[in-house]
């Protein structure tokens, strides 16, 4: 949830040492929090689908490279780079502000609010399945599950 929750962010920081996860289908869920209409409007498709199917992770450099993220510090730098950003942000236009994003929203995310229906239905869904108990087991024992499609 902390990669859905990170890119549903209007600027996205992350430190060189980061890496992005959609972790869900390990465990037999699909992603939520929003990932499945952030991501792709960020990445694309083939990159999403990537993410949310192979739960394969993207390094910082990748996420950045591929649009996911806005910034990319050196591990040190990332405290300063962030609080550089807040200041700027802070001390920027509100109103000019608060019109780009909901322009550059509407522009890129307009399913957004659908999407977001469709992960909280496929999630609850899922989370009745005996994989998700399946992925659940497997992940506190610390091993591989075996699902079943049940």
């Amino acid at each position: 949830m902390g990669c859905s929750a990170a890119l549903a962010a209007d600027i996205v920081v992350a430190a060189e040492s980061a890496s992005f996860l959609l972790a869900f289908a390990r465990i037999g869920l699909m992603p939520d929090g929003g990932a499945t209409a952030t991501v792709a409007a960020s990445i694309g498709r083939a990159r999403a689908m990537r993410m949310a199917l192979l739960a394969e992770p993207l390094t910082a450099r990748e996420a950045y490279d591929a649009g996911l993220v806005t910034h990319l510090a050196p591990d040190g730098a990332f405290p300063s780079l962030v609080d550089t950003l807040v200041r700027r942000l802070a001390a920027g236009p509100p109103l000019a502000l608060a019109a780009s994003k909901k322009a550059v929203n509407a522009a890129t995310l307009p399913h957004l609010d659908a999407a977001l229906e469709r992960e909280r239905h496929g999630q609850t869904v899922l989370l009745r399945t005996s994989d998700v108990a399946e992925g659940m087991r497997a992940f506190s024992e610390k091993r591989k599950p075996v699902f079943g499609g049940e």
